[in-house]
């Protein structure tokens, strides 16, 4: 049975048509965006494909992906599954996510992809391999550099800014994470993580999700869209719920580097359309939505800035959580690395 975009609470529910169906018949999810709908209604497909050969509960099965006859139209057609909740039940759901992590393998033992996948409607730097996750976490950032400043135009400052994380920030937060003998295991992740892009099986009652950009990454990228104050995934019970499934990466400890700030790193990769100046400039609070869905959504918040700021996660800065593992954790830590 086909997967549609265009009807919430019938289908799996996608962001990029804005149609109002007039029956309940499922139809194929379809992007008229000529080489850009391509790439995501492709890079969509074998994201499903990689989910759903990992974990068939917790990503619905694509069937097939082309392109219609005489048009720049792209479909998908994937299994059938009725949304329910949205976001799912945080102790089912956050088991799911961290089974999926653990259980993939990248099938180079490299980070990439094999295919170019989009974030929305844009393209990400995914068709690659690399040993180094903070080589390919820099050039997913760069590019969405260089999209910024292809949209909106050159703004020196911002430039300098830009350059000084890539350069500098980059390789002091994440490389450490494979040094002095840290490793780290590239992940299947699902890629842009919100609230609307994951649901319970209105006949299974499972968490499940749809919608992804994957690659395989570091883990802690997943929840780096959940920083963001507005998405029910930002609560405690969500963010602990993983910390707990999947512990947070060495280093990640007051005396070195803590999670939380690799985070915030990561946070400017999930960009709103309008551009990445939008990401790196305004709080969490503030940031404009990264589609209509959830620009529409932002309006009827009022979200508290300092809140929002201060303690994304919107946890007790002073908590602390047990890993199962008898090894308790300060979530708030702030301190980094000596420079290397």
């Amino acid at each position: 049975m086909a997967l549609s975009d265009n009807t919430k609470g019938e289908t799996y529910q996608g962001h990029a048509a804005n149609e109002v169906p007039t029956v309940s018949i499922p139809r194929p999810k379809t992007e008229d965006h000529g080489d850009l709908g391509r790439a995501m209604i492709h890079g969509e497909y074998e994201s499903l494909k990689a989910i759903h050969a990992v974990s068939p509960i917790f990503g619905p099965e694509p069937y097939g992906w082309g392109k219609y006859d005489g048009s720049d139209v792209y479909f998908l057609v994937a299994e059938f599954r009725e949304v329910g909740e949205q976001p799912p039940n945080p102790v089912k759901f956050t088991k799911r996510l961290a089974e999926m992590h653990k259980k993939s393998q990248s099938p180079t033992g490299k980070f990439g992809f094999h295919v170019k996948t989009c974030h929305a409607r844009i393209q990400q730097m995914t068709d690659c391999w690399e040993d180094s996750w903070a080589t390919l976490y820099r050039k997913q950032l760069a590019l969405m550099v260089e999209l910024d400043e292809a949209k909106h135009g050159e703004w020196p400052e911002f430039k300098v800014a830009c350059q000084l994380i890539l350069d500098k920030v980059i390789p002091r937060l994440l490389e450490p994470l494979q040094s002095n003998g840290r490793s780290i295991k590239p992940c299947l992740i699902h890629g842009n993580l919100w609230d609307e892009n994951t649901a319970t099986d209105m006949a299974t009652g499972e968490p499940f999700i749809y919608d992804g950009g994957s690659f395989y990454g570091h883990n802690e990228y997943e929840i780096g869209n959940w920083r963001a104050a507005r998405h029910r995934l930002s609560a405690a019970p969500y963010v602990k719920g993983y910390l707990r499934e999947y512990r947070a990466s060495e280093p990640g400890t007051a005396v070195l580097i803590p999670c939380n700030q690799r985070q915030i790193l990561v946070k400017p990769t999930f960009p709103s359309n309008a551009g990445l100046r939008r990401a790196l400039t305004y709080s969490d609070g503030e940031e404009e939505e990264e589609d209509e869905t959830q620009q529409n959504e932002s309006e009827d918040e009022d979200e508290d800035e300092d809140a929002a700021t201060s303690n994304p996660y919107g946890l007790d800065i002073d908590e602390k959580w047990d890993d199962g593992d008898n090894d308790r954790r300060n979530l708030g830590v702030t301190g980094v690395a000596a420079p290397r």
